[in-house]
């Protein structure tokens, strides 16, 4: 049977009838993928999230609109967020639970980079007094940790909105310093150190930590995250150096203990002394002996094998006793050195040599080298025309060297 044209325009209006009336369901919330998983309490910083598009839903943040974001703690009751964006509830803390907690990031500080991503502040006690939270994600109490959503809508409407994606995000302590023990290293390295303080928790990144640059290693975090220990790294001699250390909370610096600039503290300065191994530590009388010398800054340091052990460019020394630029220079000089990297060199040491005069590189007659305990020493400057223009960059008694027929 062949229906008339109007049934069938009939027909074709009462369909879009019905698929108007049928709205098609939202799609799922997509995944997201936060910049930093983790910070410090009491907010301020920024995170970047990325959503994982799909083909269901290609564009999660459709151009020309701005999120809501919101934060919402995960409590004893649901671990997800909620359906429609929530009417915006301070946190109310009491003793060492967050009882209520909604916070809605100011839509000031949140920004649409693309269709995927999006970056927003964490709510900070810095916002202005007029803001939406003026007091900040903060922890309540003695708690160390909480866990939160971060929650993203398509609008701020607590019947409409509709649920984009989500991501956990954990809230942690400050980390703050209030002892290292020692608070000094060989320039070498391999010094074992403890640092104790707060805020050291491992959440969702490793803690790392640097003395002035050197980094840390074989770093172990105590259970209940206020103290770890570590060891030091390889690094020319200073002094007044900052240990810093970067948590999930944030970063501290032994400079700043309490990790509050604001106040006055007393730092906690590190040193890096300086203190070289070598091997080997002995010969006998008239031997030549090639010596591997282990320390730091090694790099930094320009030899001359032409010059004279007066010259201005750096030399290893034989010390009978503290070297002295003018009146102490030592027993011989270690020749034809080779650095090989910051932390390695090798010299040749001619131990029939006589001892050198302080203001010249001749050696002096009738005072040959003598069995005993002398001290390697490694000067950056061996110019004698002031006192004191010698810089020793490395001197320890660690680095004897016993000339003696074993």
């Amino acid at each position: 049977m062949r229906l008339s044209r109007a049934c069938l325009a009939s027909a074709a209006v009462s369909a879009l009838a019905l698929a108007a009336f049928i709205a098609p369901a939202s799609a799922a919330p997509v995944p997201m993928t936060l910049s930093v998983s983790a910070g410090p309490t009491g907010g301020g910083n920024t995170v970047v999230g990325t959503l994982a598009a799909n083909p269901t839903t290609p564009s999660p943040i459709a151009a020309g609109t701005t999120p809501t974001v919101q934060f919402q703690f995960i409590g004893t009751g649901a671990t997800t967020c909620s359906t429609r964006a929530k009417d915006v509830t301070q946190i109310a803390a009491t003793g060492t639970t967050t009882t209520a907690g909604v916070l809605t990031v100011d839509p000031a500080h949140v920004r649409r980079i693309s269709s995927t991503k999006i970056t927003f502040k964490v709510p900070s006690a810095s916002y202005p007094a007029s803001s939406i939270n003026a007091t900040g994600l903060v922890l309540a109490g003695s708690q160390i940790t909480a866990k939160w959503n971060v929650c993203v809508y398509d609008s701020d409407s607590t019947t409409t909105s509709v649920l984009l994606t989500s991501s956990p995000y954990t809230v942690v302590l400050r980390p703050t310093i209030t002892s290292v023990v020692p608070t000094s290293s060989p320039a070498g390295g391999g010094q074992t150190i403890t640092v104790n303080g707060t805020g050291f928790t491992v959440v969702s990144t490793p803690l790392t930590a640097t003395i002035d640059g050197a980094a840390l290693t074989n770093i172990k975090v105590g259970a209940n995250g206020t103290s770890f220990t570590a060891t030091t790294g390889p690094r020319a001699a200073g002094t007044n150096l900052a240990l810093t250390v970067t948590a999930p909370g944030g970063t501290v610096s032994s400079l700043d203990p309490d990790n509050n600039i604001a106040t006055s503290d007393t730092p906690i300065p590190f040193d890096y002394s300086n203190g070289i191994k070598i091997s080997p530590n002995t010969g006998a009388v008239g031997d030549s002996v090639t010596v591997d010398v282990l320390g730091a800054g090694f790099s930094a340091l320009q030899f001359d094998p032409a010059a004279p052990a007066t010259n201005s460019s750096a030399h290893v020394f034989l010390v009978d006793g503290a070297y002295t630029p003018n009146l102490n220079r030592g027993v011989a000089e270690c020749r034809d050195v080779v650095v090989v990297s910051d932390t390695e060199l090798v010299c040749t040491l001619n131990l029939a040599a006589d001892r050198l005069s302080p203001t010249t590189s001749l050696p002096v007659g009738g005072s040959a080298i003598v069995e005993g305990a002398y001290i390697l020493t490694v000067v950056a400057d061996g110019g004698t025309a002031a006192f004191g223009s010698a810089n020793p960059t490395i001197v320890s008694s660690g680095a004897t060297f016993t000339v003696a027929p074993y």
